[in-house]
């Protein structure tokens, strides 16, 4: 008869890291190298950083885990601290007793710009001389200014983009024409939009 050797483990730790605009769980995710004791380990299960432990393992748990964003265009739109020795990558600390309750990290978005092509609803021609701003569910509204050369067109200035505008409202002068949302992969979210003031 052969018996084979067995070890429990048991979840000491789960992180999440969340997109600080949208709140959402960010699912693309990797662990970092880091030498563990031995006993200790951490893989990626269901969008999350699980950080186990055998029972026999004798050694309490490392100070952190680096956790690192896998979708490049997503993390290139991120703000991620210093302290990790690798690109995209943040480094959480494991400390306190072991808990269940999610270690949740959110990250802020770099500064983004939102452009508007605006037409007009009779001709389709491009909409000029307009008051344009976006309305967030908190907060002041941003404005949309024009972009010289460019007929119709309305820019916002280079900003974080926090949760109240996750999504916000279009207005052209007092009228709110549609919700918008950012696309947070992309330095710049372009819609168009016809105007029905």
């Amino acid at each position: 008869m052969t018996v084979i050797a067995t070890s429990t483990t048991s979840l000491q730790y789960r992180v999440r890291l969340l997109h600080a605009s949208t709140g959402a769980a960010i699912g693309a995710l990797s662990v970092g190298p880091t030498l563990w004791p031995p006993g200790w380990s951490a893989r990626v299960v269901s969008g999350s950083v699980v950080v186990a432990r055998t029972a026999t393992a004798g050694t309490p748990a490392p100070a952190f885990v680096d956790v690192t964003v896998a979708d490049a265009g997503l993390a290139a739109h991120l703000v991620f601290p210093a302290g990790a020795d690798r690109a995209h990558t943040i480094r959480v600390p494991l400390a306190g007793p072991p808990t269940e309750v999610p270690i949740d990290v959110a990250l802020d978005p770099t500064p983004m710009v939102l452009t508007v092509a605006l037409k007009d609803l009779g001709t389709g021609n491009p909409a000029v001389g307009k008051s344009v701003t976006v309305h967030p569910s908190t907060g002041a509204d941003v404005p949309l200014t024009a972009v010289a050369g460019k007929p119709g067109v309305y820019s916002s200035a280079p900003r974080t983009w926090g949760a109240p505008f996750t999504p916000a409202d279009l207005r052209i002068g007092a009228t709110t024409v549609r919700k918008v949302s950012l696309d947070f992969t992309r330095a710049e979210t372009r819609i168009h939009v016809v105007d029905p003031t």
